[in-house]
């Protein structure tokens, strides 16, 4: 399978390894770079939205200015450096610089890969194809949680077609989109491997086992409830 499944740790925050030091870069021209999901919804929040929506529709803003910040982070800084110093070379660091990114800024934006591509000398379509190659880089922005049900073979035997249905009716969202409060994205991937326990979803870097109808709702309301 070509999913990449969530580690159990994030990427070293250790002192910095070298002398390299932080730099500014200009936005990159956003023509070039490959989309792997599919268009997100465009629903509209309503004329006069309630405080819960104002509060949401700030964080996206919020979250939107970091993805495109014209510079990396001390911390983002930090943690390449880290990666950089253990690596034989450049290119052998890039998935994991990868999710670094991601880990900051929630996904990889074209301003954040050629941040990225300038920072440790790897091209960026060497980064791109690496991006798009693994279900756990995200090349658009997705919500707080990414929801992952598996959608193979085994699955769908054990009620997945069922179960990923009533997470769409859950959420009033189809596959690929996000919810208006940008609170949840649904992506199904073809694998998780763990037919042992089907149907399984990915969700907050944990898989559950054995998903049935009465389980969505609940559980869908434990994730909503356990807010960053």
């Amino acid at each position: 399978m070509s999913g990449d499944l969530p580690s159990s740790g994030d990427a070293s925050t250790d002192e910095q390894a070298d002398n390299h030091t932080q730099a500014t870069y200009t936005a990159p021209d956003n023509s070039h770079t490959q989309n792997v999901l599919p268009v997100q919804s465009t629903r509209t929040e309503s004329a006069s939205p309630s405080s819960e929506t104002s509060n949401a529709l700030a964080k996206i803003t919020n979250r939107q200015a970091v993805d495109n910040s014209p510079q990396l982070s001390p911390c983002e800084i930090k943690q390449l450096d880290k990666l950089l110093a253990s690596a034989p070379y450049p290119a052998a660091v890039s998935i994991d610089a990868l999710k670094v990114i991601q880990q900051q800024r929630g996904w990889v934006s074209d301003t954040s890969l050629s941040l990225l591509s300038a920072y440790i000398q790897v091209s960026v379509a060497e980064l791109d194809s690496v991006a798009t190659f693994y279900n756990l880089i995200f090349r658009q922005a997705v919500g707080e949680v990414v929801l992952h049900p598996c959608d193979g073979i085994s699955c769908d035997l054990m009620g997945g077609v069922e179960v990923r249905a009533a997470i769409s009716q859950k959420l009033h969202i189809n596959p690929g989109e996000t919810t208006p409060d940008n609170r949840f994205t649904l992506i199904p991937l073809p694998c998780l491997g763990a037919c042992d326990k089907a149907p399984v979803m990915i969700a907050s870097k944990h898989v559950y086992p054995h998903l049935t109808l009465n389980k969505i709702a609940q559980l869908i309301d434990e994730l909503d409830g356990d807010k960053k």
